[in-house]
């Protein structure tokens, strides 16, 4: 099962995809699911339960959230999270709520995720598509020099159609049900 764990849409600011034709070049491009990651909202939510049934597509909802001491991709059964809350905040949160969060682009050079923060983490985005490739050789070599069991995800981080699926996630086939599949992760 191929899936981009990290997508805006435009419900983004910054994004220019529309959700339908996500949902058409997913499937061009051989994709099995999508996460979409939202900057701070999880608003697409709302278009995808109405449509869901048809897709053909697993897809996640889940939502990129900023803080000063790093970006996270959160994922899990959270309806709406406050805004602005600090990193330590957010991550206690997001585990009393049963969720998870992930460290976005870890080793970014602006906003990198703060290291005491990604010293407690089981998971990061190892791959980024929008990451020149040392940054990304910086978080996958960090993950595998932990040598505890670090678990990696990749995803585009895709704003344009064009870089829609450019970094992906492998998953076992039969995975079920696919859209909750990070609870995975939380082990």
């Amino acid at each position: 099962m191929l899936m981009d764990m990290h997508i805006h849409t435009h419900f983004s600011p910054c994004s220019v995809i529309d959700i339908l034709q996500l949902l058409r070049k997913a499937r061009e491009i051989g994709l099995d699911g999508i996460c979409i990651t939202d900057h701070d909202t999880m608003a697409s939510k709302s278009v995808f339960e109405n449509i869901a049934d048809d897709l053909g597509l697993c897809v996640m909802i889940g939502m990129e959230y900023t803080t000063t001491k790093g970006d996270f991709l959160i994922f899990g059964p959270i309806e709406h999270i406050q805004p602005q809350m600090d990193a330590e905040d957010l991550l206690r949160w997001v585990q009393e709520e049963g969720g998870i969060a992930i460290p976005a682009h870890p080793f970014r050079k602006y906003r990198p995720v703060n290291y005491s923060i990604l010293q407690s983490s089981k998971i990061i985005e190892g791959l980024n598509g929008r990451n020149c490739p040392s940054e990304n050789e910086l978080s996958r070599n960090w993950a595998q020099e932990q040598g505890n069991g670090i678990k990696e995800i990749g995803g585009s981080d895709a704003h344009t159609i064009e870089e829609v699926g450019r970094m992906v996630t492998i998953f076992e086939k039969n995975m079920v049900p696919p859209q909750n599949l990070w609870v995975r992760f939380r082990y």
